[in-house]
């Protein structure tokens, strides 16, 4: 599930998907906080 929503959010916004990415991969925020903002970035540009 999370996977499916950043290929939404990568094809959106490339720049911020990967970030997300990078801070749920270190651990720095929690699968939902993730899911969230792949959710924005994808609907929102």
């Amino acid at each position: 599930m999370l996977a499916e929503i950043y290929v939404e959010a990568l094809l959106a916004v490339e720049k911020l998907a990967d970030l997300v990415w990078e801070l749920w991969d270190a651990g720095v925020i929690p699968d939902e906080l993730a899911m969230w903002a792949w959710l924005m970035i994808a609907t929102t540009h």
